[in-house]
């Protein structure tokens, strides 16, 4: 029952979710275990130690191998009702050695958030090593082989951008004699006498909660991946994107095993199946044999059919691995005549695995082939189920060639994708001018009120100039201007303003008098043309400009250019107040209409919106406007919370922590905990793995929700208190039950210092810790 309850927990931390590395990537993941053996096994419950290395495709799929250790268990009786107390009272229990080697399909639910739910099925070969001697004799260990198979549910807590926590529970199956491992030299065997010789038929489940740290290394988190990324690594893998249908016709050869009937064949069939993404796909095929070795329409009584899982080891434009596992039945007719003449070979269900190479020639079409190992067991179909030993099994080598033919959707066009991102790229640029355009207008208007010509020179300098970058900007995204020609551009700018120089230089101070009178006299009489109040200031603005610090100046004596200078500030203030009356009158026409949420609101040139921007509840904002040394400006914003915001979870890093657990003895533990916050709520959620190391390892697994509280009066806690959910195996106490925490973070170090204590089912186990919070 404590299993199942604690699969369920498992689950149920998993309803907030993240997913991980795109490409394929390696992984890599260190493990520890608890497994609770079948009492059929004749083995304690205990601690395994592990690794598991593969690959990832993409965000939902990884396929890797798995090695696991078991780490002090020994065998015992106590799970047999049916012994003599004779057998038992000399019962000497011994070290049992567990050793398991194998492989496992991963499928993580790809979704956004904190947590990742996944799915697990792995199969291997599991060692037992027993040491049968009797007391006191030399060592004289024995071996036994099972096939195992498992499957597992579990959750994956992002600590980092390719760091997760694994938090699983599974169920491995294995048939075994529990003789193997309860036999001994010198004993009295008649208790077990019966099991000893053919009992094979012994099937037994195990169940185990798991925690390991998975590294992804290579490949990119989703964030990382853009509309661009993806059109370009589409169009250099093919040409075709998404879901995929394949037809692949196909040619095999099978090396049969030399211990079965069954002679060596050329077969010829095809697959249709589909690809789901760039890195994996299935294929369900149908082949029949051909007779005498040879490749032709003369069919052999034999055929075979299955289905394959594909996964490319990469995606890029050329030649491709990539690996296949698979299975089906290979279907012996009744008149199949094997290799020694006699009818006598029998039909079978067969488990494949291999490695392959794709080379494409075209967009849709591809040439491939593949080494695979193939295995059938002896045993009749009735009795598959029973296999207990490796040597049961049969090998076979399968080798196949084919081509396919890929149909499917034609992927983005790049060159039209990329002119979107650089039309982005630059309505965000020109925006940003913009912005601070915008800003500059506000405080422009201060300083033509204020009579402040050289508070007003300087800001129209840098409007002049944003603007002048902000043009620019647009027609290089229009014309796609090529660095060799904006220079050349650059060049004839510079050309044309040194002669505009020159040629104002040659002008008399009476001439230039006269100019500005006339400027002045014009954009109040618009004598040249029809022209917008900001035209008419645009043009002041830049007389005033040049009035004041272009080559104009040198031709004004002091006095005249201080009374031009204040002739076009007041025209401008005119101006400007023209333009903010203007405004108020359209604001005051829309105030009349009435409060509504959808009315239109009109800002007349000139003038600067004061109506902040919304912001979330409860995250206050921090606007940053920064402009460099070559005149670029950016805005940015953010929160003032810390950690990483993904939905409605925060994640505020990952602790490491170590103590002491106290019930019918002591053990020290070490551990991790993950800390995530909710937007609009002030619980945080603390969920935590830790090992109890030592001659009677302990776990335990839990899930906490805690409360802060701020105390304002000068001192350096923080104290929070919570309640929880988890199983706890520790210091000779077990326990699935609710906690009680209490503890404090102390603000110093950045307030990344806690100490806590936790009640386990409130009275059965204490816990004191004291640990350190990363930010990450």
């Amino acid at each position: 029952m404590k299993k199942i309850i604690t699969l369920c927990v498992l689950v149920f931390i998993g309803t907030n979710l993240q997913a991980q590395m795109k490409d394929v990537t390696v992984t890599l993941q260190p493990t520890a275990s608890y497994t609770w053996f079948d009492n059929n096994t004749a083995i304690e419950d205990g601690v395994m130690f592990g690794g598991r290395l593969g690959f990832g495709f993409g965000e939902a799929i990884e396929l890797r191998g798995i090695y696991e250790k078991s780490n002090d268990l020994k065998n015992t009786v106590s799970g047999f009702d049916f012994f003599s107390d004779n057998f038992v009272n000399n019962f000497n229990s011994r070290s049992v050695d567990v050793e398991r080697i194998g492989g496992e399909f991963k499928a993580n639910i790809p979704t956004r958030g904190t947590f990742v739910p996944f799915l697990t099925l792995g199969a291997g070969v599991q060692t037992l090593t027993v040491d049968i001697a009797a007391t006191d004799a030399p060592k004289n260990e024995q071996e036994s082989k099972q096939i195992y198979a498992n499957l597992g549910l579990g959750t994956q807590i992002r600590l980092g951008d390719r760091l997760f926590l694994n938090l699983e529970a599974k169920n491995t199956v294995f048939n075994m004699n529990p003789g193997s491992v309860l036999y001994q030299e010198g004993q009295d065997q008649s208790d077990i006498e019966d099991w000893l010789g053919d009992n094979n038929k012994t099937r037994t489940y195990n169940w185990s909660v798991l925690a390991g740290l998975q590294f992804y290394l290579g490949g990119r988190t989703p964030g990382e991946f853009s509309a661009l990324d993806r059109a370009y690594y589409n169009k250099f893998s093919g040409g075709l994107g998404g879901f995929k249908l394949i037809i692949e016709p196909v040619g095999a050869y099978i090396n049969f095993d030399d211990d079965t009937n069954l002679a060596d064949a050329y077969f010829i069939g095809g697959k249709v199946g589909f690809d789901l993404n760039q890195y994996v796909g299935l294929r369900g095929y149908y082949y029949q044999a051909t007779r005498n070795e040879k490749m032709s329409t003369d069919w052999q009584d034999m055929a075979m059919y299955g289905g394959d899982f594909i996964a490319n080891l990469n995606v890029a434009r050329g030649v491709v691995p990539y690996i296949a596992l698979g299975g089906g039945y290979l279907n012996v007719y009744d008149n199949y005549v094997g290799k020694d003449g006699l009818n006598g070979a029998s039909s079978g269900y067969f488990a494949k695995g291999g490695l392959g190479l794709n080379i494409p020639i075209s967009r849709n079409l591809e040439i491939f082939g593949d080494a695979n190992m193939m295995f059938t067991s002896q045993r009749a179909d009735e009795d598959l189920q029973n296999t207990i030993d490796p040597d049961e099994l049969k090998q076979h080598t399968l080798y196949s060639v084919g081509v396919r033919l890929k149909l499917g959707n034609r992927t983005n066009d790049t060159d039209e994708i990329l002119q979107r991102r650089i039309d982005q790229r630059v309505d965000d640029r020109t925006q940003v001018y913009q912005d601070r355009i915008d800003s500059l207008e506000s405080e422009l208007a201060d300083a033509y009120k204020n009579n402040d010509a050289k508070k007003a020179v300087a800001i129209i300098e840098e409007k002049k100039d944003l603007e002048r970058k902000k043009d620019n900007a647009a027609q290089e995204a229009k014309y796609n201007v090529s660095p060799e020609a904006k220079n050349a551009a650059q060049e004839t700018k510079s050309s044309i303003k040194k002669t505009v120089k020159e040629s104002r230089v040659e002008m008399t101070p009476k001439e230039l008098e006269d100019l500005i009178e006339k400027v002045i006299q014009g954009v109040d009489e618009e004598t040249y043309r029809p022209q917008t109040t900001e035209e008419r200031m645009d043009r002041l603005e830049r007389l005033l400009l040049e009035i004041n610090t272009g080559t104009y100046r040198e031709n004004l004596s002091p006095v005249r250019q201080e009374d031009a200078s204040q002739q076009i500030l007041n025209k401008l203030n005119e101006l400007d107040r023209k333009i903010d009356t203007n405004t108020n009158k359209i604001n005051s026409l829309g105030n009349n209409t009435g409060n509504n949420q959808d009315k239109t609101l009109i800002i007349g040139s000139g003038q600067q919106s004061t109506t902040p921007a919304p912001q979330m509840i409860g995250q206050p904002s921090n606007t940053k406007v920064i402009t460099d040394t070559d005149g670029n400006t950016t805005v940015k914003s953010g929160t003032s919370n810390e950690g990483v915001a993904t939905g409605w979870v925060i994640n505020e890093g990952m602790s490491i922590f170590t103590g002491a657990a106290l019930a019918d003895d002591v053990a020290m533990i070490i551990g991790i905990r993950g800390n995530y916050a909710f937007t609009n709520s002030p619980f945080k959620f603390m969920p935590d793995l830790y090992l109890a190391p030592g001659k009677n390892t302990g776990f335990g697994v839990n899930a906490n929700v805690v409360i802060p509280f701020d105390i304002d009066a000068g001192i350096i806690l923080q104290p929070y208190v919570g309640l929880g959910l988890g199983y706890n195996d520790v210091a000779g106490e077990s326990t699935f039950s609710p906690n009680f925490v209490l503890g404090t973070s102390f603000n110093v170090m950045g307030g990344k210092l806690f100490a806590d204590y936790t009640a386990h089912n409130f009275v059965d186990i204490h816990i004191i810790s004291v640990g350190y919070k990363f930010q990450f």
